[in-house]
């Protein structure tokens, strides 16, 4: 079943979904003692339609319409950008021209200069064996009718060369702050994590990538994690997000999600050095279709929270806030 909004009606098309997600959503684990509620239980809203996208590492919501979500592949796969529907249906993909997919594990959507953009991350490095990276820019095309041509073609609008100062890193977290005119990314195999930023407009075709801090505050993986599926990898960040008005930042991990407050757009040094709030979610063993979590954004509307697995017919989750 496929549903259409526009902008004045997305709020409820997104509660019926929500109520579509009860009817055939699976048990899931309460919030742990002692946690506040920040967000209701993942609701399952659909999956991923497309057997194309079978290794979800990243996704954000459209910019331009409030019913489009853009998410990507990581390695293995051409340099293509797949558009979904709210409940996980197919609405086609952009191939971006010159691109290459070394390990796309990232998607920021953001409004730079009255254009909407989409950032696509290409730093994933399993064995840290690579010395630069590459951020990919490119402009959002309009999808009126909510579909659009196969495989149409997108061209890079600039792209962003770097490396990391201390070695190499893998990562798999990034998020534009639009008002500092900075990119986020956050490291993926470091204990702990480390945050770095790198320009929007970088001066020059290559730059080094400015360490901001550690983020030590993501609780480490308890004796009982590591008899479970990730075992001591559980705390690794998968993803990074931040809400459009700029004041929060959500982090990924195999376990549970983690949110960051930024109160009067402080620094993102401060925010991310002070202990975070969790959000719970589904535990890998317990939640089959969203085992291998690797992408999560807010929405435009309302700051509820989007989740996906990497797998065919993976499910989409929706958590929406108090």
């Amino acid at each position: 079943m496929r549903i259409y909004c526009n902008a004045t009606l997305w709020p409820i098309c997104f509660g019926l979904f929500i109520s579509l997600g009860n009817c055939f959503a699976d048990q899931i684990q309460s919030n742990p003692p002692n946690t506040p509620s920040l967000f209701s239980r993942a609701q399952l809203v659909g999956r991923l339609e497309d057997s194309r996208l079978v290794e979800c590492s990243g996704m954000d919501t459209s910019s331009t319409s409030n019913d489009l979500i853009w998410a990507v592949n990581d390695s293995g796969d051409g340099p293509y950008i797949y558009a979904l529907d709210y409940d996980g249906s197919n609405m086609g993909r952009l191939q971006v021209a010159g691109a290459q997919n070394r390990d796309w594990e990232g998607l920021a959507t953001f409004i730079w200069q009255n254009r909407p953009m989409i950032l696509i991350a290409d730093f994933g490095d399993n064995k840290e064996k690579h010395d630069s990276h590459i951020l990919y820019i490119v402009e959002e095309p309009h999808v009126a009718d909510l579909s659009i041509a196969e495989d149409t073609v997108v061209e890079i609008a600039w792209q962003i060369g770097f490396s990391y100062p201390d070695g190499s890193h893998d990562a798999e977290g990034v998020a534009v702050d639009v008002e500092s005119g900075k990119v986020l990314v956050l490291t993926k195999r470091d204990t702990p994590p480390l945050l770095f930023e790198l320009p929007l407009i970088p001066p020059k075709d290559h730059v080094p990538a400015k360490k901001i801090t550690a983020v030590s505050q993501i609780p480490p993986p308890t004796d009982e994690d590591r008899q479970q599926r990730y075992g001591k990898y559980r705390s690794q960040p998968t993803a990074l997000d931040i809400s459009l008005d700029g004041r929060r930042a959500v982090v990924l991990t195999y376990k549970h999600a983690y949110l960051f407050n930024r109160p009067n757009r402080g620094s993102w040094l401060k925010a991310f050095s002070k202990q975070p709030l969790t959000i719970p979610l589904p535990l890998p063993e317990e939640q089959v279709d969203l085992r291998q979590r690797e992408a999560i954004c807010f929405t435009p509307v309302g700051d509820s929270l989007i989740v996906t697995s990497e797998g065919s017919g993976a499910g989409i989750y929706v958590l929406n806030p108090p």
